[in-house]
Parts: C-alpha cells; sequence; structure tokens
C-alpha cells in the first residue's frame, strides 16, 4: 500500500459520512472506518464528519480541519421501498455544492451506493473522482498519484477509479482482484462509536467479501465481486475484541452470507469460541444446509439473531428468483433455529418476477406454519443495471438508461399486480399477523426500540416488535 509521498507532508483527508437513513437503526460506518484504517496505515492524517453525529456543520468541520482532500461515502441511494420511494440522490448533488463553496480540496466519492451506479453518479457532477468497490488501496493510491503528478496515465492505474480524461470522456478503470481484497484493519473512532450505540446501532464486522450466489436482484457481486475472499477467524477475532474495548456488545456480521463456505463458518466460530469475549451478534444465512449441529456451533461462539435471505416461501418463486434452495430447505433451517431458542427471520420480497396471486397467499399461509418466525415483507423489486434482473428486463431496448433507474427508483412487479392493492394486502395480513413488518417499522416500534436501548437492551430487538403489535391490536 502506497504511504506518504516521499518529502511531502502527509495528507489531511476529511472522510464524510452522507448516510442519515435510520430505518430500523442508524448504521455504524464500517466502510469508512477501513478507509480511515488504510489512509492512517499509509501516514496520512484523518478526520471524520458524520451527517448524523456530527455537532457542527460540514462547513464548519472543513474549516477547522483545512483537509487536502475530501472523501465522501454514499451507502445508500434511495429507501428500497416501491410504495413510498425517496431518493438520497439529490442531497448528494446539493450537499458536494456545499462542499465546493469553502474547499477547493478534490471530491472523492465512494461506497456501495456510488458502485451501483459509478459512472450515472460521477456524470451528475459535483466529484472530482469515484471509487468503485473497495478503497482502502484505492484512496491511497489515488493521493499518490495526484500528489506525484503523474498525470491521466498515474490516474488509469489506479484500480477501480472513476475520472474524467483530458479527452473529457468518464474513464472507469476495472477493479483487480488484489485491490478487493481486505488490505488493514478498519479503525474506530471511540466518540462516534459511543455515539452510534447510544442509538441503538449494531457495529458491522465483515468476515468476508463477494459474493457467487445469482440471485436475480442482488448488487452484491457488482460491489464486492462475484468471488469469495475471507478473513481468517483469527482475524475476525482481532476485530472483535477491539469492538469489545469499545464497548461493543453486540455486533452484526454484514457479509452478504455468511455460510458461503462452511469451513469458514467452522474456523470463525471456533476461533471465537476460544477467545470468548462475551460478545453476540447476528448474520444473514442462506437456508440450505442448515444442520442443528453447524447452528450449535454458532450458538456457542455467540450466535443469537439469524436473518433469512429467503424472499419467498414459494418454490417457482424462488427458482425465478434465482435462488438455489427449496421452501423444504427453509423449513429445515427454520425448524432447527426455532428448537434451539435462536430468534429468526425471513425476508420475503412479493411481486418480483414469477410471482402470482396465487404464489402470494401460498407464501402467507406457509408463513404461519413456520416455529416461532418473525417476517419483513416488502413489495416489488428494485432494478439496479447488470443484474440478472436487468439483462431480463432489458431496459435499454425500451429507450431507457440506467441514469433513468438512478434519478427515479424503479421496481419490477409482475403485471397482475399493483403498488396499492399488494400493499393493502400485505398490511390486512399484517394485522392478522404481529410476527410480520411491512416496509419500514411502524413509529410506535421505533420509540420503544429506543427506550429498551437506554436502559442498555442491545440487539436487533425485531423480537419485540411481535409483542408490541400484539399489544396495539388487542
Amino acid at each position: 500500500m502506497p504511504t506518504a509521498t516521499h518529502g511531502l507532508a502527509p495528507a489531511r483527508v476529511l472522510l464524510v459520512n452522507l448516510n442519515n437513513y435510520d430505518q430500523p437503526y442508524p448504521v455504524y460506518p464500517l466502510g469508512l472506518a477501513y478507509i480511515d484504517g488504510a489512509l492512517r496505515q499509509a501516514g496520512h492524517v484523518t478526520a471524520i464528519w458524520d451527517a448524523r453525529m456530527a455537532g457542527e456543520t460540514v462547513e464548519e468541520g472543513v474549516a477547522r480541519f483545512a483537509p487536502d482532500f475530501i472523501a465522501l461515502s454514499m451507502r445508500n441511494i434511495d429507501n428500497v421501498q416501491c410504495h413510498n420511494p425517496k431518493s438520497f440522490i439529490h442531497d448528494l448533488v446539493g450537499f458536494c455544492r456545499r462542499l465546493r463553496a469553502v474547499s477547493a480540496a478534490p471530491l472523492v466519492l465512494g461506497g456501495s451506493g456510488f458502485s451501483v451506479f459509478p459512472r450515472e453518479i460521477f456524470a451528475l457532477g459535483g466529484i472530482d473522482y469515484g471509487i468503485h468497490g473497495a478503497g482502502e488501496r484505492t484512496l491511497p493510491q489515488l493521493i499518490a498519484a495526484l500528489r506525484t503528478g503523474g498525470g491521466e496515465a498515474a490516474l488509469g492505474r489506479v484500480s477501480g477509479l472513476v475520472f474524467r480524461g483530458t479527452d473529457g470522456a468518464v474513464r472507469a478503470v476495472p477493479c483487480r482482484a488484489e485491490d478487493t481484497a481486505f488490505a488493514t484493519a478498519p479503525h474506530h473512532h471511540p466518540e462516534l462509536m459511543q455515539a452510534y450505540l447510544a442509538q441503538g446501532s449494531l457495529p458491522g464486522v465483515q468476515t468476508q467479501r463477494g459474493c457467487p450466489l445469482h440471485c436475480c436482484y442482488c448488487t452484491y457481486p457488482l460491489i464486492e465481486g462475484s468471488r469469495s475472499r475471507f478473513l481468517d477467524g483469527e482475524a475476525v477475532v482481532a476485530e472483535m475484541r477491539r469492538m469489545a474495548t469499545l464497548g461493543v456488545k453486540f455486533v452484526f456480521f454484514v457479509d452478504s452470507v455468511f455460510n458461503t463456505r462452511e469451513e469458514h463458518v467452522v474456523e470463525v466460530c471456533e476461533a471465537l469460541i476460544r477467545a470468548d469475549l462475551g460478545v453476540q451478534w447476528e448474520c444473514f444465512l442462506r437456508p440450505r444446509g442448515i444442520t442443528r449441529e453447524r447452528l450449535q456451533l454458532m450458538q456457542r461462539a455467540g450466535l443469537s439473531h439469524i436473518e433469512f435471505g429467503s424472499d419467498s416461501l414459494s418454490d417457482p418463486v424462488l427458482r425465478r428468483y434465482g435462488k438455489s434452495f427449496s421452501f423444504d430447505d427453509i423449513r429445515t433451517a427454520s425448524e432447527q433455529a426455532h428448537a434451539l431458542g435462536l430468534h429468526y427471520s425471513h425476508f420475503i420480497i412479493f411481486g418480483g418476477p414469477g410471482e402470482t396471486a396465487a404464489t402470494v397467499e401460498e407464501t402467507l399461509v406457509r408463513a404461519r406454519t413456520l416455529p416461532g418466525a418473525f417476517y419483513f415483507g416488502t413489495l416489488g423489486m428494485r432494478i439496479y443495471p447488470e443484474t440478472p434482473l436487468w439483462r431480463h428486463l432489458a431496459p435499454e431496448a425500451q429507450g431507457e438508461t440506467a441514469t433513468d433507474y438512478l434519478l427515479e427508483p424503479r421496481f419490477h412487479l409482475e403485471p397482475e399486480f399493483s403498488v396499492e392493492s399488494l400493499h393493502a394486502r400485505l398490511r390486512e395480513y399484517q394485522k392478522e399477523n404481529p410476527n410480520w413488518i411491512v416496509g419500514d417499522p411502524p413509529a410506535a416500534f421505533v420509540e420503544t426500540m429506543g427506550k429498551l436501548r437506554r436502559r442498555g437492551v442491545r440487539g436487533p430487538m425485531w423480537e419485540y416488535a411481535e409483542l408490541l403489535q400484539r399489544m396495539q391490536h388487542g
């Protein structure tokens, strides 16, 4: 990794977390912590301005720190709610104008949101450089290239960089595989961590990058690549130990799917059992090949909550969604988790490819048969460029561009449904089945979670939603 350029003072880099979306809870900026760690290892000086937690305006933060570079992280481009869509893109453009008014420092934008629409967001203007994919190696490389005056040739060697060439054309440098693996450990600011913990955030731990699965709508392969790269068990323990010293008692494994490789699950869990950190955790699991023995190992390692990315309980729909499991797999995984007393939930996407009124009702009927399950339901499938769903729908053939899908969130809903009718059916079902949340959590639940967190309760707490909704509906 490049270090501070020889003969030059370390660069001053202001890291900006733009994410202010807090449903179902504020998300701690893990990606920015990785960038912070990489910049510090390279010898640079950093500061963080967080849109949610900062006690000053960004203009005041810029004036106080006087950065040479400003690096912004964009996690979300919209709220992914078909029945109540909200785009964050225009907020980004306005925010960049504010920065331009007070600083001449180059603006660099990255993050998962940017990585889904890199060329399109760059073309909106307002930023000088973009980083597609992991940025721990890319940002130090970019700083080195700019400070040594290597010109366009040097920029063209920076993995994952998006920039405008001297001819005015937007260039996107492909990501090299070696530059998307884990490069450094994240650096956590104690004050920022404490602020997020106080608001109920579940700090993330990443044990792997990349996703080899083929879900039709998913952007993980675009953001992280389709080949998995794993952090070894002892490195996972070291990161969780650092978090524990900051008062963290519950973390979320933010891997796209934790159980992509059984050997990795075993290695991480056995290392956590040996370390005995007393930190509980939650993860995403694929409900295929789930055994009592494996869940017991994970539970001994601290697992308390599971989120299954099931997406449907109807086999024909699962096949159209690109899932590699069946409802029988979902049922087995659910029963095994329930038998061990683990809290578990299923995410369900209604109205995607292959969905019919009959398959909707099949999913709703089957949902009642899974013991102790909680459900997060959503309707419509967000359409992203370069996904299997995008290729299936072929919007370019209709004269549409990726920019159209960026500026206005667009969703696929099978023709027999309308947003209004499907949303009404799901809300009706939710009233009869309080172990469901459709869309964002209700305000009463968010308020109750806040009260519990102020009393020191940690964890996702969606298991309390069922009790709260039962009380509300008598």
